[in-house]
C-alpha cells in the first residue's frame, strides 16, 4: 500500500497551530502509512477586525477564508472547532474526521490558583460567551463577569500579560491543546456550568467527495464524539445562530442510547431527552423543541434577545400597562404555543450526572499537586514571547 500525503491549513495563532498539530501527532500515531503537511497561513483580517470577534480559535471569517483555501486546493484539510462553526458548512464541504472528545468543562483560570468561590467580591473575571456569563453570574452575583472578544489568545493576553482582569475562564480542552493546566484551579462539573454545544469538540473538515482523505483519517474517527456533535449541532441549529445566546448543551452516549441536556440562561432549568443514539440528530432537535416550549427558557432568550429589558416591546394597552408585562402569563404563551415546562425528571438527571463522574475525576485529579509557583507568570510569558517571535520570523520570511 502507498504512503498517503494529507495537507492541512492553519492558521498561524497558538491555538489554531495546536490543534492542527494534536491531530495530526494522533493521526500519526495511528496510521503509520499517513504522512502529514501542515501549511501555517496569517490571518485574513486585521487585529482591528478580530478584535470585535467573539470565537475561540478562529472568528467566522477566518473559517471562510479557510474554506475557500480548500476549494482553492491551496491544502485538503482544516481541523476547527465545532463551536467556532456557527451555521451548516457549505454544500461543497464535508466533515470527514471527528476524533476523541477532548475534555468538554469548563476551567477557571487564576495565577494565584484561587477557585471561584475564593475570589473577592467585585473581581473581574474574563468570560468568552453570554452562555458562561449567565451560568456563572447566577453562581457568583458579586462578581463581574466580563465577555471579552478576539479569541482565545487575546484573552490569555488580557489576563496573563496585562492583568486586566482576575481570573478566566475558558474551556478546559483550550488549556490542554495550549498547555497551561498548570495554572487551572478549577473544573467545573456540568451540574453547575453547562458547556456549549460542541464544546471539546475538534472537527476535520475537507471537500466532499474526499474519500481517500475520509479513508485515511478513519484511523482516528470516534464514531460516539460524532455523533454527539450530531445531537448538538441539531440543537443549536435549531436554537441559535450566534454566540450572543445564553444556551448551554452537552450530549453524552452510553452504549446504543444518547442522552442530552440543555438549558438557557442560568440553566436553573434544564431539559433532557433521551433515544436511540442513530436518532442524533432528532434528539438534539427534539430538546431545543421542548427547551422553546418552557415559559423560563423562553423568557432567558427574549432577555438574551433585550437586555435592556422587556418593558418596551409594545405599546401600552388600555390600562396603561405595557403589553410585554403578560410575558409572566402562561395563558398568553399557551395561545403562541409555548406552553408546557418539559423538565427533567430525577432518574435522568442522576444518569447523567453519573456518566460525567469518572471524566471529572480524572480532570481533577490533574489538578492535584500542580505547581502554582512564583515563576508561574515569567513561565508563562516566556512562552508567549516564543510563539510570538517564531510567527515574526514566519511573517519576515514570507516578505523575503
Amino acid at each position: 500500500m502507498k504512503n498517503r500525503v494529507l495537507s492541512f491549513g492553519s492558521l498561524r495563532s497558538p491555538l489554531a497551530k495546536n490543534q492542527t498539530q494534536a491531530v495530526v501527532d494522533l493521526l500519526q500515531g495511528e496510521a503509520a502509512r499517513v504522512s502529514c503537511q501542515v501549511h501555517l497561513l496569517p490571518s485574513p483580517l486585521g487585529e482591528d477586525a478580530n478584535a470585535r470577534e467573539v470565537f475561540h480559535a478562529a472568528g467566522k471569517e477566518e473559517i471562510t477564508y479557510l474554506f475557500e483555501q480548500i476549494r482553492r486546493e491551496e491544502f485538503g484539510l482544516a481541523v476547527l472547532e465545532a463551536d467556532d462553526i456557527i451555521g451548516p458548512l457549505p454544500e461543497d464541504l464535508d466533515v470527514l474526521c471527528v476524533p476523541d472528545r477532548l475534555n468538554p468543562f469548563d476551567a477557571f483560570l487564576n495565577r494565584q490558583g484561587a477557585i471561584m468561590d475564593e475570589m473577592e467580591a467585585g473581581s473581574r473575571v474574563g468570560v468568552l460567551t453570554a452562555r458562561a456569563r449567565a451560568q456563572m453570574s447566577a453562581l457568583w452575583p458579586d462578581m463581574d463577569f466580563q465577555i471579552l472578544s478576539g479569541g482565545v489568545d487575546r484573552a490569555m493576553e488580557t489576563h496573563m500579560r496585562r492583568s486586566e482582569i482576575d481570573g478566566l475562564v475558558l474551556p478546559a480542552a483550550v488549556t490542554e491543546l495550549l498547555g497551561i493546566q498548570s495554572i487551572v484551579a478549577e473544573i467545573f462539573s456540568p451540574e453547575f456550568i453547562l458547556p456549549g454545544p460542541g464544546q471539546g469538540i475538534l472537527l476535520v473538515v475537507g471537500r466532499k467527495g474526499d474519500e481517500e482523505s475520509r479513508q485515511a483519517l478513519q484511523a482516528i474517527h470516534n464514531q460516539d464524539t460524532h455523533d454527539e456533535y450530531l445531537a448538538e449541532l441539531a440543537f443549536r441549529g435549531r436554537m441559535i445562530q450566534d454566540r450572543d445566546v445564553p444556551v448551554g448543551a452537552l450530549a453524552r452516549v452510553l452504549g446504543q442510547d444518547m442522552i442530552i441536556v440543555g438549558g438557557t440562561g442560568a440553566a436553573s432549568n434544564r431539559i433532557s431527552v433521551d433515544g436511540p443514539r442513530q436518532q442524533a440528530r432528532e434528539i438534539g432537535e427534539g430538546l431545543a423543541t421542548q427547551i422553546l416550549r418552557d415559559i423560563n427558557s423562553f423568557a432567558d432568550l427574549l432577555e438574551a434577545e433585550f437586555p435592556e429589558g422587556l418593558d418596551d416591546l409594545g405599546p401600552d394597552d388600555e390600562d396603561g400597562h405595557d403589553e410585554a408585562d403578560g410575558l409572566d402569563d402562561l395563558d398568553d404563551l399557551d395561545d403562541l404555543g409555548m406552553g408546557g415546562s418539559g423538565r427533567t425528571d430525577a432518574e435522568l438527571d442522576a444518569e447523567i450526572a453519573r456518566t460525567f463522574d469518572d471524566d471529572l475525576d480524572d480532570d481533577l485529579g490533574l489538578l492535584g499537586g500542580m505547581d502554582l509557583g512564583d515563576d508561574l507568570d515569567q513561565d508563562l510569558e516566556d512562552d508567549l514571547d516564543d510563539d510570538l517571535d517564531d510567527d515574526l520570523d514566519d511573517d519576515l520570511d514570507d516578505l523575503r
